[in-house]
C-alpha cells in the first residue's frame, strides 16, 4: 500500500480538479487555445475567449477567423486551458467542434455569451468594446468533449504520480 504524501499548499491540490473546481477555474479570464489541423495536415493553434457551461466549452470566432476553415474539413480540436503562473491549474480537452450559428452579427445566444465573456476578459471595459463590435459577424461554435477520450485537469506544481512511478 503506497502512502499518501503531504505537500505544502504553495503547490496546489496536486491533483485534478472536480466538475466544480473545473467550472470555477474556466468562469475567470483563462483564454483557451484551440488546436485545429490545417488543410496540411498541421496543428494549428489559436488564443480563443471561452465559455465553459460545465459540459462543454463555447467560442465566438470572427468570420474570418481562419480555423473555421479548418473545422469544417476535420471538427476533431483540442483545447488547452491553463494558468502560467501560481500552482499551474490546467485543463485539456479533446473533442469535437460544433458551429451553430453564423457568421452573422451578434443576437439572442451569441449575444448573451459575448456579453459575459467581454466582462470576464476586459473587466469594466467589456461592455464597450462588445457596443463597438457586436454588428461584426461572427460564429458561435460548441466544442464538446469526446467521450472516448479523458478530460484532463490538474492542480499543482509537483509531477502527478503516473510520471513518477516504478513502471
Amino acid at each position: 500500500m503506497s502512502e499518501t504524501r503531504q505537500y505544502p499548499e504553495w503547490m496546489g491540490k496536486m491533483r485534478g480538479l472536480t466538475p466544480d473546481e473545473l467550472t470555477e477555474f474556466l468562469a475567470g479570464p483563462v483564454v483557451a487555445r484551440i488546436a485545429t489541423v490545417d488543410a496540411d495536415g498541421f496543428p494549428y493553434v489559436t488564443p480563443v475567449w471561452q465559455e465553459w457551461d460545465g459540459e462543454g466549452m463555447y467560442i465566438i470566432p470572427r468570420e474570418k477567423t481562419v480555423f473555421v476553415k479548418h473545422l469544417l474539413n476535420n471538427p476533431k480540436v483540442a483545447i488547452s486551458c491553463a494558468m502560467d503562473n501560481g500552482t499551474y491549474t490546467r485543463m485539456l480537452m479533446r473533442g469535437v467542434a460544433q458551429i451553430l450559428s453564423g457568421p452573422e452579427p451578434m443576437t439572442g445566444q451569441v449575444l448573451e455569451i459575448a456579453r459575459r465573456m467581454s466582462i470576464r476578459y476586459l473587466g469594466e471595459h467589456g461592455p464597450e468594446y462588445l457596443a463597438g463590435s457586436q454588428d461584426r459577424p461572427r460564429y458561435l461554435i460548441r466544442v464538446t468533449p469526446d467521450p472516448d477520450k479523458k478530460l484532463i485537469t490538474w492542480d499543482g506544481v509537483e509531477w502527478a504520480e503516473k510520471y513518477t512511478a516504478a513502471t
